[in-house]
């Protein structure tokens, strides 16, 4: 089993698997939002490119289990990948609230949720994506991933990494000052009173636009 892990995981296929698992939630859900209603609604969550984090999280998530699970029977794949998934989901929106005091995603109304961050439908959803990933996509994104050993994807690989955490890190202060801004707290110090020109409520309602604050709501 070392064997196999260590042939297959390694950081520079996860960061892409990440950075393809974002984008791609980020079309998916602007689809779906246009498929329920009628409009294209942002699903970012950086301010800078389209990256739905909880997605990328998710596909590097469904990469380490399909790797782990590989020779396991597709019904044992499901269930790992719902649970997986489903883990994934409610820690990143733990995490949401804890720190900014805020959801982007809400399934209190949706049958069998755990306290509304998770529900049964988006766990058969996390189960079928990831199925479809492990039998459909993982061989031929391990084989094409492994091609991107050379020197200059090692480059891009550090450059994409660099510009995700400072991403990351700036967004992470935007929502903090837009959260102050709406309890009236003004800007403390000069990088606060930066934010606050470069990120104000209007893109930022842009961006985040199904992120709703406690008491706001």
């Amino acid at each position: 089993m070392k064997r196999r892990l260590n042939g297959y995981i390694d950081y520079q296929t996860a960061l892409w698997l990440f950075v393809f698992g974002s984008v791609i939630g980020f079309i998916l859900e602007g689809l779906l939002a246009v498929f329920k209603r009628g409009a294209w609604e942002n699903h970012s969550a950086t301010v800078w490119g389209p990256f739905c984090i909880v997605y990328g999280i998710g596909a590097v998530a469904v990469y380490l289990v399909s790797v782990i699970l590989r020779d396991n029977s597709p019904l044992e794949q499901f269930l790992l990948f719902a649970v997986a998934g489903s883990a994934v989901e409610y820690l990143c929106s733990f995490l949401q609230e804890f720190f900014f005091g805020s959801r982007s995603w809400d399934y209190s109304e949706s049958f069998l949720n755990i306290n509304g961050r998770i529900c049964l439908r988006m766990s058969m959803i996390w189960g079928v994506l990831g199925l479809g990933f492990a039998r459909l996509i993982f061989p031929s994104a391990v084989r094409l991933l492994g091609r991107t050993k050379g020197h200059i994807w090692k480059i891009g690989c550090i450059a994409m990494t660099v510009f995700m955490a400072i991403n990351l890190i700036v967004s992470a202060a935007a929502v903090f000052r837009w959260h102050d801004r709406l309890e009236g707290i003004p800007p403390r110090n000069r990088i606060e009173s930066y934010i606050d020109s470069r990120y104000g409520e209007e893109r930022m309602e842009r961006v985040y636009g199904n992120m709703i604050f406690d008491g706001n709501d």
